[in-house]
């Protein structure tokens, strides 16, 4: 063979080998097919689900990984694009598996069948249940409970859900329930605080017009998807050969840019994002970073609109820069549902869809808040109510900051300084 035929076939064997590309290249042609064929109303939120979709792949190539997140898509009406968006996210996903609707005892056999399979890979299996508001309604009280344990305990590895033999009484059986899940509903859907906390939310809205993303025919877009899939794949079986030791693997999920703005489970689902981030380069960990940022953002929102934290919020706002030494020990149930119900009518005069707030009712609200009530001297003698220091601690450890404003008008002693309650 000749040099020039030589250099020739060289060039065609390069040309028909697969490139693999680099991670923050990987990542971004994931992202690119999102955007491509899903929308959301927040551009970061692109960030969270490429992050999450690239992760589904470093899960099937690093064992020592500990944690699978859930992500949920979740909006007001039908037709915002929760069902498409796990209709894309299943094919770029690892082991993806589309389901539609799914039941605990199929999830079960699922999750099952791969953690038993041989070929290298298959596990775990990502799935993609849809239309949650059907399970988790408010007509659907305790039927979801089997659905629940699994969707919170597989979300560590190496979780079980054990079940009496069918045949045998005495003997169990233990099913493996460890996997990623990504699942949509309508924002009706009463899923469990525990489960939340395990979640990455992403709220769709439907896209005007001019926002509307390309229409998806998987007979036309399908080897795309399936290309930008294997990439994935691809980056994650070099990736997993960088965190191969554990050391290094914590080194990354313990990184102290994570371990600064976040902590508890926070820090236990960012953290897998961080490490996929990291690994990928580029841009990608400042994306994410400012991604756990915008997210706090939208907890404390979320917070300050559930009715219990509605009530301290009020509280803190109404009582937090009253002169300490001019109010007794504590507060009644009575004084805090009147002034719930003066200070913010839309939440309590008609509180739970009937008549407003009762003393009973605060008694369960700040509750959820560990506080329990006790006889105290308040302003109209001795009452079951509240301690001001116990209220400040929930206060502190439920509630975002205090931001002062211009507005704020509490009161002024003689130099025309605003006094605090607590100081």
């Amino acid at each position: 063979m000749t040099a020039p035929d030589a250099q020739a076939v060289v060039a065609a064997l390069k040309a028909q080998a697969k490139v693999t590309p680099g991670g923050a290249d990987a990542l971004t042609q994931a992202e690119k097919a999102l955007r491509r064929f899903v929308w959301f109303p927040e551009p970061r939120h692109f960030d969270v689900v490429t992050l999450w979709a690239a992760y589904t792949h470093l899960l099937t190539r690093c064992p020592d990984l500990p944690i699978a997140p859930r992500l949920g898509f979740f909006s007001g009406s039908p037709g915002s694009g929760k069902t498409r968006a796990l209709e894309i996210l299943s094919r770029l996903a690892a082991n993806g598996q589309d389901v539609g609707s799914l039941s605990a005892a199929a999830m079960l056999r699922i999750i099952g069948a791969a953690a038993t399979a041989d070929e290298p890979g298959a596990h775990p299996v990502t799935l993609f249940p849809d239309e949650l508001d059907r399970t988790y309604s408010a007509n659907s009280a305790g039927n979801q409970d089997d659905l629940t344990i699994i969707l919170n305990s597989g979300y560590k590895r190496g979780a079980v859900v054990v079940r009496a033999h069918k045949d045998k009484q005495q003997e169990v059986i233990r099913y493996p329930c460890f996997g990623p899940v990504a699942f949509a509903g309508l924002a009706t859907a009463r899923l469990p605080d525990a489960l939340l906390t395990r979640t990455f939310v992403v709220h769709t809205k439907r896209a005007r017009p001019e926002e509307r993303p390309d229409s998806f025919l998987p007979v036309a877009h399908q080897d795309d998807l399936t290309n930008v899939r294997a990439s994935l794949a691809d980056w994650a079986a070099e990736s997993a050969l960088r965190i191969s030791e554990p050391a290094d693997m914590l080194a990354l999920l313990l990184d102290e840019r994570i371990t600064a703005v976040t902590d508890g489970r926070d820090h236990e689902i960012w953290s897998c994002l961080f490490l996929t981030a990291v690994l990928a380069g580029g841009v990608w960990p400042e994306r994410c970073l400012a991604a756990i940022e915008a997210a706090k953002e939208d907890t404390a929102d979320r917070m300050d609109r559930s009715p219990s934290a509605r009530l301290l919020t009020t509280l803190r706002r109404h009582y937090s820069s009253r002169p300490a030494e001019v109010w007794p020990v504590g507060i009644s149930k009575e004084d805090i549902a009147s002034t719930a119900i003066d200070l913010d009518p839309l939440t309590f005069e008609r509180f739970d869809g009937r008549e407003e707030l009762r003393s009973a009712d605060v008694a369960d609200l700040l509750r959820e808040h560990g506080l329990k009530q006790v006889r105290v001297r308040t302003a109209h003698g001795r009452s079951y109510g509240y301690r001001w220091s116990a209220l400040r601690d929930a206060w502190e450890r439920a509630l975002p900051p205090l931001v002062e404003t211009d507005e704020d008008d509490g009161p002024e002693d003689e130099s025309g300084a605003t006094v605090s309650l607590f100081r």
